[in-house]
């Protein structure tokens, strides 16, 4: 199972991340660091995790306010791992603009994604690793602008992904990000039994070391994580089995 740290990105800072209520982001405090600007941080968890992968989400252009090319420079010229980047793509020139900048995979989230007609573009315009779709949930379901998608549960929305030609898909919890509460284990077991052709990484609510070997064992094929790293909730002799 794979570890990939996670840089949550605004007004150029990393910032703590907390069940996705980003009007209450603050610039994080991390026990691996003392600073909280994205070159540094990213160096920290890669040096803690010895991740061969950085999940960055530039909640800037999440926001529609700002894009993500800067901090993906600026980040591509400094490590020697691949960048997963999350920052709102819902279409084929978006995506390929990030690669070109240096992105080795785009993530279009189920949150900002228009419509399917775009995710069928891209999924048409780029390999299955340069690709991963993130199926956004919240307390209330799925969180999406697309209509296809909209008011759908979890595994209705996979369905519709699958159908898609979706092969490998973040199930990211952000209600229980930031928060500790453990991973979404019981949803996960569920979608993967009902889609065993797809491939899983988890994302929101790890905070031990018990629970990555919980998700190592339903054999999801990454997490993520950023406030555990912070926090020392789970350090690198705990990683020893990823």
């Amino acid at each position: 199972m794979d570890i990939i740290p996670v840089l949550d990105v605004m007004n150029g800072l990393v910032v703590q991340g907390h069940r996705g209520d980003r009007r209450h982001y603050r610039p994080v405090e991390s026990v691996l660091v003392d600073s909280a600007k994205p070159l540094p941080v990213a160096t920290a968890l890669i040096r803690e995790t010895r991740c061969r992968e950085l999940y960055v989400a530039d909640l800037d252009a999440l926001e529609g306010t700002d894009d993500a090319h800067t901090v993906l420079r600026a980040l591509r010229r400094g490590l020697d791992v691949g960048l997963w980047v999350d920052a709102g793509v819902s279409d084929t020139d978006g995506a390929g603009r990030l690669l070109e900048d240096g992105a080795t995979r785009v993530v279009v989230g189920t949150e900002t994604l228009h419509g399917l007609a775009g995710l069928r573009e891209i999924i048409g315009a780029f390999s299955p690793e340069q690709v991963l779709v993130s199926l956004d949930v919240g307390a209330g379901g799925v969180l999406t602008r697309c209509a296809e998608l909209r008011g759908l549960e979890p595994l209705e929305a996979l369905a519709v992904l699958a159908g898609e030609g979706v092969t490998q898909v973040l199930f990211l919890t952000l209600d229980r990000v930031g928060t500790g509460t453990g991973p979404a284990l019981v949803e996960l077991r569920a979608a993967m039994a009902a889609f065993p052709g797809l491939s899983f990484i988890a994302g929101g609510g790890v905070r031990t070391s018990a629970e990555l070997a919980a998700l190592r064992a339903i054999d999801v094929g990454g997490v993520l994580l950023a406030t555990a790293l912070h926090r020392g909730w789970i350090r690198a002799a705990d990683l020893g089995g990823r």
